[in-house]
């Protein structure tokens, strides 16, 4: 049995998760930039959980770096739109 735990797949262990689920009262009390911010980062937890699972490899340090980056793009995707640029087309 203990053989068989050590054989699992990389891909098939689990990380925590870094967002907080929250009932519908604690999302109320949050400010809009906070409200931002967490839709943000359940949106790159999802995109990671996502990407995580269809590839294997990851380590939990690597698993981090990827959700830093899905955050930055989506932070310079936002503030591209806020500024009516469009994107370039490559």
């Amino acid at each position: 049995m203990m053989m068989i735990l050590c054989l699992t797949p990389l891909s098939m262990a689990e990380f925590p998760s870094d967002v907080t689920i929250l009932d519908k009262p604690a999302i109320i009390k949050l400010t809009d930039d906070q409200l931002i911010d967490t839709y943000e980062n359940t949106i790159v937890e999802i995109e990671a959980n996502r990407s995580f699972h269809a590839t294997s490899g990851f380590s939990p340090k690597e698993y981090k770096n990827y959700k830093a980056l899905l955050k930055f793009r989506l932070l310079l995707l936002i503030e591209i739109h806020s500024r009516n640029l469009e994107l370039p087309q490559f």
